[in-house]
């Protein structure tokens, strides 16, 4: 008889039992992207080491010397292929297999957090979409173009040394012979220019901040709250950007009360770079922070060495912006130069206007930084007029309303007992006063010296002051990409340096 307790009409599972997964999705992308990023940092790591950097290039010159050597002295070659492996085995695989491994588990690593970015509802900074951010299709063939060099490199070192192989078992004197050692020859040469010109794609495996290298902003805000912190915030790349976001939130948490976030945020950051220049010591450094900042949270906030966000990696995002626009450091220098030595123009003048173009412009383009500040009691307008000869644009216009910033009234020193000395002025000017940043540019066929303008006018239109900046235009890169990415692998080993003791 049928159970009345059973429900009527009931279907069967057309799957059968045991058909769902139990398997939670995220936490498998979460394994595998943990699994990735632990293979990433071992083998870029011993890819990167210098032993291997060398070892890598004197592979191909070995074999191209053995070569060229065997077609001289014909009787003096390998009598079997046997000895050619067992001498360039191990070098070749150590020379190639750590760079393969790190740029594919580069790849799988990113594949797995764009994944995770999408589907996890509790990673930090939310769900989002990271291949849609700008500049995340330049990181994405960055990583490409790593996998591709490390692949063309560990294919010619394999063809060179089976053409030296192969050499071994060709009766002797034969062109056939000759033929071998000069491809050999040809391959060994291959890979060491090869392995020179791609040292740089080494170098940067086993990065903590894979991305980083791969980022630069393509497009930014025209007027800037700060130079230190958006700078810094504009140069990271997508997935830190959210990453940074959580941790800022936890860093304002840590304030004391009554203390301004944005002026305590650009504070911090300047005690940073005072103390990443030699300016400050770790001491010194350590006793300013602890002035606005809660003395539980200190060691949370800058000084755990496990997160991704503390004292040396802030210096180093810091030396990273610099890398990339040196103008806007230029005028925090100077700021920090006139307030040392109080200079008149900053004591006694109702504004002060600084401005930085860069050096060079590489392919004809560049950056303009100004700076400016109210210095009277009371809110003014001002304008501020760019002009570019023969450049694009030819002409620019930008007016602003700005709030009082009076000036100390004497020189401050640069680390005091009170509120009167550099480390409480240089981030209130930055808050208060407007931060300008311009991009110039000039035709194809223009190279060399050029001159940029800029003029500041009251509300009537009356020149107050105008200044005339110089340029070099120059029509290619040249070495300008690989000197800057050496300056940011210094920044980057300036990071793993010991954490200050508080």
């Amino acid at each position: 008889m049928p159970n009345d307790n059973e429900p009527r009409n009931q279907l069967p599972d057309p799957y059968g039992h045991g058909f769902v997964r139990a398997e939670n999705p995220v936490e498998r992308t979460q394994a595998k992207w943990e699994r990735q990023e632990t293979l990433r940092l071992r083998a870029g790591n011993l890819a990167r080491h210098p032993a291997l950097l060398i070892l890598r290039a004197v592979f191909g010159f070995s074999i191209a010397l053995v070569a060229f050597l065997s077609v001289l002295y014909p009787e003096q070659t390998l009598p079997h292929p046997g000895y050619t492996l067992l001498i360039w085995g191990a070098p070749l695989l150590l020379a190639t297999v750590p760079p393969l491994l790190a740029g594919e588990a580069l790849w799988q690593s990113i594949q797995a957090r764009i994944s995770l970015r999408e589907t996890d509802e509790n990673i930090a900074g939310g769900r989002q979409s990271l291949r849609s951010q700008p500049g995340m299709d330049r990181i994405l063939e960055g990583i490409r173009d790593v996998r591709r060099h490390h692949t063309v490199n560990a294919m010619l070192g394999v063809s060179a040394l089976f053409l030296l192989s192969l050499s071994t078992v060709i009766r002797i004197e034969t062109t056939v012979w000759n033929l071998s050692f000069l491809l050999a020859m040809t391959m060994g040469l291959a890979h060491l220019f090869h392995s020179l010109f791609t040292v740089d794609a080494v170098v940067q495996q086993g990065d903590a901040m894979p991305c980083l290298i791969h980022h630069a902003p393509t497009h930014h805000p025209t007027q800037l709250g700060s130079i230190l912190g958006e700078l810094i915030v504009l140069h990271l790349d997508p997935d830190l950007v959210l990453d940074w976001s959580s941790w800022l939130a936890t860093f304002h948490d840590s304030l004391l009360p009554g203390y301004d976030q944005n002026q305590s945020w650009e504070r911090v950051l300047y005690i940073l770079l005072l103390n990443a220049n030699g300016d400050m010591s770790d001491s010194d450094a350590v006793r300013e922070l602890r002035e606005f900042i809660r003395p539980d949270a200190l060691e949370t906030v800058l000084l755990d060495p496990e997160a991704k966000f503390n004292w040396r990696s802030l210096q180093r995002l810091l030396d990273h912006a610099r890398v990339w626009q040196p103008g806007a450091f230029q005028l925090l220098d100077r700021l920090q130069l006139d307030m040392l030595r109080g200079d008149s123009k900053m004591l006694r003048s109702p504004w002060r206007m600084d401005a930085a173009l860069d050096a060079q412009c590489p392919e004809g383009s560049g950056h303009l930084f100004i700076v400016l500040n109210n210095q009277t009691f009371d809110t003014a307008s001002a304008r501020i007029e760019v002009l570019c000869p023969g450049g694009d644009p030819f002409s620019r216009d930008h007016r602003f309303e700005l709030q009082p910033c009076p000036s100390p009234r004497e020189a401050v020193s640069l680390n005091a007992n009170g509120e009167d000395d550099a480390l409480d002025w240089v981030p209130r000017y930055l808050q208060q006063g407007v931060v300008l940043w311009l991009g110039v540019a000039w035709p194809n066929k223009t190279h060399g010296d050029r001159f940029v303008q800029v003029i500041l006018r009251d509300e009537e239109g009356v020149v107050i002051e105008s200044q005339v900046l110089r340029t070099h235009v120059q029509r290619r890169i040249g070495n300008s990409a690989r000197r800057r990415f050496w300056a940011l692998e210094r920044a980057r080993v300036w990071s793993q340096h010991p954490l200050p003791e508080v």
